[in-house]
C-alpha cells in the first residue's frame, strides 16, 4: 500500500537528537499504534528503501530510524518475505510500507523510519 499524504500530529523526529526517546508512533496511514513511548531510541544508519508515498521517487536512501531492540517492542507491525538478509516493515493493519527495516543477521535490532511514521500524543 501506498500513502498519499502524511501528518505527524505537530511533533516531528526532526526536533530531536541520535539517543533521544520516541513518542508513541502510529501508521501514517492510518493511525494503528506501531509502539508505545520511550520503546525506541533515534539512531542514524543509511537504507536504501523503496517509496511509500505515490509522489515519493521510487527508492530513497533514508538515514534517522527509530531502533528498536525487539520484534515483542512493537505493539502493530507486519513483516515481509526476505530480501538479501532484510525484512521490510509494514504497518500490519493496513499494510502500507515500508516503514522500516530489519536485518535477520542481528535479531536485536528493528527500524522504523522517522520520517515514515505519525506521531500522536
Amino acid at each position: 500500500a501506498v500513502v498519499s499524504t502524511q501528518s505527524t500530529g505537530g511533533w516531528d523526529a526532526a526536533q530531536c537528537e541520535v539517543g533521544s526517546k520516541n513518542k508513541q508512533i502510529h501508521c501514517p496511514n492510518c493511525r494503528s499504534k506501531i509502539c508505545l513511548a520511550d520503546a525506541a531510541v533515534l539512531v542514524e544508519i543509511e537504507m536504501k528503501m523503496s517509496r511509500y508515498k505515490v509522489d515519493a521517487p521510487e527508492t530513497e536512501v533514508v538515514t534517522k530510524f527509530w531502533c528498536l531492540n525487539s520484534l515483542m517492542a512493537f505493539e502493530n507491525i507486519g513483516v515481509s518475505n526476505l530480501v538479501e538478509n532484510i525484512k521490510f516493515l509494514c504497518c500490519a493493519d493496513c499494510e502500507v510500507g515500508p516503514l522500516g527495516w530489519h536485518d535477520i543477521t542481528d535479531k536485536s535490532k528493528f527500524y522504523i523510519a522517522a520520517e515514515r511514521v505519525r506521531y500522536l500524543e
